[in-house]
């Protein structure tokens, strides 16, 4: 596992199975005679992750049903014997267990344990942590991603699990984790009485596979496939397809985790130790006492919160303020009189997922002043509710109402929320998530709970409390009206009482008359950066979201075979290499290690030392390139593996089936500098820097008749750097419209233009925007061929001849130190504590973050800026084109093909004419029928 936080997440059912029949012939039993080697086992494992893998976060999973796999196929499961009497009764005490070490029980009427874990993993991963799955069960294999593992359990003594990786996975199996499904497909699954299809085997079951990525492929490709085995194919079609129903892990069910609920090691030791002595688990008693646990009570988050921060939230004995539900017309009615006549009115939505594109509306919450809080019950499983449609028609006037403001805190979720149900909630006058981050956005502090207590001094009431915790653990739907309404309510009333404390603190903020970094008179404020940038770009983003890109899935599949071949052929060539080494995990930094410093004898000279011996990271193998022929190759085998994994296998899987489109979520707070990040899919992730990865914006597509407009920025970081820092050589270049890395490189090495070597403008290039993220001499000599000292030399010199871009950076640190802030152009701040600390590492840490900040903040606000105007401007012409996506300096947009020039030109002078700075503005437009292959307009 990598340096990431770290959740487990146990398949509850699979090892209790596994440790109960391992200790069937000798089974643990107390002095009364209860049956405890399921519970043994299980708790066994339990403490082993706890003392041995210390995750941060741990839940159990367990069976709650078939998931309706029993009414697809009648006979799923029909061979497995009932559970024995003495595991019946064991369950109810693991149950105990997970209780006592207060670890979440998950569970989902109607669904399989598998299908749980496959959901929350999924949206684990949304949260950068890396999950293991601890399972006796190897169906949980076809999960693997780079960030979720899988460790099956074995039994026996001194029998070391089996940790699965995607390479280890690959080692085994000979394809790819999802391929798994399609093997069970294709041969069946005798524990599951999946049928599979007749006469199909293993063999030639991975065989078909290894050239096929899917039974889909497979079946548009059966004249390509031999007589006999096709023959078997035609005749068990039907069956291979329910197979790959019945084997399929669901990753949507209704079921939203809340990681921070499942911190670990929280729990009361006590409890825990008079539980193992009443089950008389004497044995274990000395590895409880290892653990430490923290003596602090992780609060709970919203479902919906944006952030991750721990907070104390004592449970209320009383509603946090007074709230009535609406369940009758008349209740309803006197509702809407309030709205129609409120002076603002904050609203909240209860769903059953975070994807604010499938999720189902359960409730809505108002309140129109401090006091009262309204929830309105629309999906709950059981109790009196008036009917969805009935409600959105009467809250839609007031909700629509453009002299009525709309507070809501993380807006964007709700909006999208309230939009796909039929109310376009507008105008948002305030999201308090935004208004508390631009004060500083430095903090990542955002949940509506942390705020409330910090701002109001008061407690909102834990998630526990609404959706219980162990095997009482429930979704948002099945919670009980009376339950809901008290916590729902108070959501919106506290977003509205914390609108007018936020803003005031955004009003105290000192500003001076003159930016001392920028030189701006009367300069913009944090406020601002609230009402004319993050405000008015909730809509634009909302309808991004909902708009959605196509994708070309039969390329991703093409690409996925042809990437699954040069990667086995890289593991050949890789093999082949050791000198006959022979097969090993090329993954695994132990082996690799033993196989590089060990077996071919590369020098360690330099290389820094790992718990498995020589460092085998990334930037190590960069730099020791030209050794060996084995290098290139692993790295090259890294970049192709990720990307298989990462994207060309994860995309299809994120197409909503209601539009047929992947809809990126965007998320707006959070980022120290102000720009958006995206995830589900991670757009700035996607590799651009080499063809293959390329490849992988092709399969981004335009429907029929329209095309892909892509407009980005050119050089705008270094266009702000020369405007802050008045340097008159940069400042030059751009205005003759010179190669800004070759004036550099002319500039330093001191020749005329016309001599300036390739060589020489890589260097300068990279120096250039080294420089804009704090690189120093030592990173300067680590990335290239210079020594310390050429280093310096070379740093000096440039400074020496663009002494403005010296200044700026002397500038900004100062000022990160003292007044302790910088601010954008725009007016966004970012404070820098990490300045005045005593800890090297982390004053220059802060020094190349107080450096950078003002420039990328400012290309963020530029970006932002430009998007609220292209939007206004589309929305008032007849070009019918539409934003679909933002990634980095770059806007991608969707227009018919016959008015694709016309709306290049619009939205290239309105990005040109966003900010006026000393070196202009410049963007360039490119189109085409897909991402990668657009070409630029003349």
């Amino acid at each position: 596992m990598s340096s990431r936080r770290t959740f487990f997440i146990l398949d509850g059912h699979a090892l209790a199975y596994r440790h109960h029949f391992a200790l069937m012939r000798m089974p643990f039993k107390t002095a009364s005679g209860e049956v405890t080697s399921a519970v043994y086992g299980f708790t066994r494992t339990l403490l082993d992750i706890l003392t041995r893998d210390k995750p941060e976060y741990l839940a159990v999973a367990f069976d709650a049903g078939l998931s309706g796999r029993d009414a697809w196929y009648s006979e799923y499961k029909g061979t497995r014997e009932k559970m024995p009497d003495d595991l019946v009764t064991q369950m109810t005490r693991i149950h105990q267990v997970v209780d006592a070490f207060n670890i979440p029980l998950l569970s989902l009427p109607g669904y399989e344990a598998d299908d749980v874990i496959g959901t929350v993993a999924l949206q684990a991963e949304a949260h950068d942590v890396e999950v293991c799955i601890m399972t006796g069960d190897r169906d949980l294999l076809q999960l693997l991603t780079d960030h979720t593992s899988v460790k099956l359990a074995i039994p026996k003594p001194k029998t070391p699990d089996e940790l699965y990786d995607v390479a280890r996975f690959r080692e085994r199996y000979a394809l790819e984790p999802r391929q798994l499904i399609d093997l069970k497909a294709l041969e069946g699954d005798t524990s599951d009485n999946i049928p599979g299809v007749p006469g199909v085997g293993e063999k030639t079951a991975t065989a078909l596979l290894q050239s096929h990525a899917s039974i889909e492929a497979m079946y548009a490709d059966l004249d390509g496939i031999e007589p006999k085995t096709r023959k078997k194919l035609e005749m068990g079609r039907d069956l291979a397809f329910l197979s790959k129903r019945l084997a399929t892990i669901q990753r949507d069910a209704p079921i939203t985790l809340d990681l921070e609920r499942c911190a670990a090691m929280d729990f009361d030791a006590a409890r825990v130790e008079a539980l193992f002595r009443e089950l008389e688990f004497n044995s274990l008693l000395t590895q409880l006492d290892r653990l430490k646990p923290r003596p602090t009570t992780v609060g709970q988050l919203s479902l919906f919160d944006i952030g991750t921060i721990p907070v104390e939230n004592p449970e209320p004995t009383e509603p946090v303020v007074p709230f009535q539900t609406v369940q009758d017309e008349a209740a309803l009615n006197a509702l809407v009189a309030r709205l129609q006549s409120a002076s603002g009115i904050a609203f909240d939505t209860e769903t059953t997922s975070t994807d604010q594109m499938t999720a189902k509306l359960v409730g809505i919450s108002l309140a129109v002043d401090d006091e009262l809080g309204y929830y309105i019950p629309v999906g709950h499983i059981e109790g009196e509710q008036l009917p969805l449609g009935r409600v959105m028609d009467a809250l839609r006037p007031a909700l629509t109402d453009p002299n009525i403001p709309k507070y809501a805190h993380n807006a964007i979720y709700d909006v999208i929320v309230m939009q796909r149900h039929g109310i376009d909630v507008q105008p948002i006058a305030i999201d308090t998530m935004l208004a508390s981050w631009v004060r500083d956005t430095f903090t990542a502090e955002l949940g509506l709970k942390r705020l409330v207590r910090d701002k109001l001094n008061l407690a909102m009431t834990s998630i526990d409390t609404l959706i219980g915790k162990g095997k009482n653990q429930t979704t948002m739907d099945a919670v009980a009206i009376e339950s809901a309404a008290p916590y729902a309510a108070a959501d919106a009333a506290c977003t509205l009482r914390l609108v007018a404390p936020l803003l005031t603190d955004l009003d105290a903020l000192p500003t001076p008359a003159v930016d001392a970094l920028w030189g701006t008179e009367n300069p913009p404020t944090p406020r601002d950066v609230l009402n004319r940038l993050e405000m008015p770009l909730i809509p634009v983003l909302t309808t991004m979201q909902q708009a959605g890109i196509l994708l070309d899935v039969p390329a991703l599949q093409e690409m996925s075979i042809r990437l699954g071949g040069m990667i086995a052929g890289l593991e050949t060539e890789i093999y082949d290499l050791t000198g006959g080494y022979g097969p090993f995990n090329i993954n695994s930094p132990k082996q690799l290690n033993d196989v590089l410093f060990g077996k071919l004898g590369l020098s360690p000279a330099g290389v820094r030392k790992t718990t498995h011996g020589f460092s085998t990271a990334a930037d190590v193998l960069e730099e020791m390139r030209g050794e060996h022929p084995i290098i290139d190759k692993i790295l090259e085998y890294r970049e192709l593996a990720k990307l298989k994994g990462t994207y060309v296998d994860a995309l299809p899987a994120l197409i909503n089936p209601a539009t047929g489109r992947v809809h990126t979520s965007y998320n707006q707070a959070g980022a120290g500098t102000g720009r958006l990040s995206s995830s589900s899919p991670n757009l700035q992730n996607i590799p651009i820097r080499s063809e293959i990865g390329r490849e992988v914006r092709r399969a981004f597509i335009a429907p029929a008749g329209r095309v892909l407009l892509s407009v980005d920025y050119s050089q705008v970081e270094l266009r702000i750097m020369a405007h802050v820092s008045r340097d008159a050589a940069l400042l030059d270049a751009f205005a003759h419209g010179q190669d800004i890395h070759a004036a550099t490189a002319a500039l330093i090495h001191n020749v005329p233009l016309d001599q300036v070597t390739k060589t020489m403008r890589i260097f300068a290039k990279r120096v250039n925007f080294g420089i804009l993220y704090g690189m120093g001499a030592f990173r300067l000599a680590r990335d290239s061929a210079l020594t310390l000292q050429q280093a310096r030399e070379f740093i000096d010199t440039y400074f020496a001849r663009l002494p403005g871009v010296k200044a700026y950076l002397d500038r900004a640190k100062a000022l990160a130190t003292d007044p302790g802030y910088l601010t954008t152009l725009f007016g966004r701040r970012r404070s820098f504590p990490g300045m005045t600390q005593a800890n090297h590492n982390a004053r220059t840490a802060a020094e190349r973050e107080a450096i950078n900040m003002p420039i990328q903040g400012t290309a963020a606000d530029i970006m932002k800026k430009a998007m609220i105007e292209v939007c206004a401007a589309l929305q008032g012409s007849p070009l019918s084109a539409r934003m679909l996506l933002q990634v980095h300096d770059e806007l991608v947009l969707e227009v018919p093909e016959d008015r694709a020039e016309e709306a290049a030109a619009l939205v290239v002078r309105i990005m040109q004419e966003t900010a006026e700075l000393r070196a202009p503005l410049r963007a360039n437009a490119s189109v085409g029928v897909n991402w990668r292959d657009v070409q630029p307009l003349d």
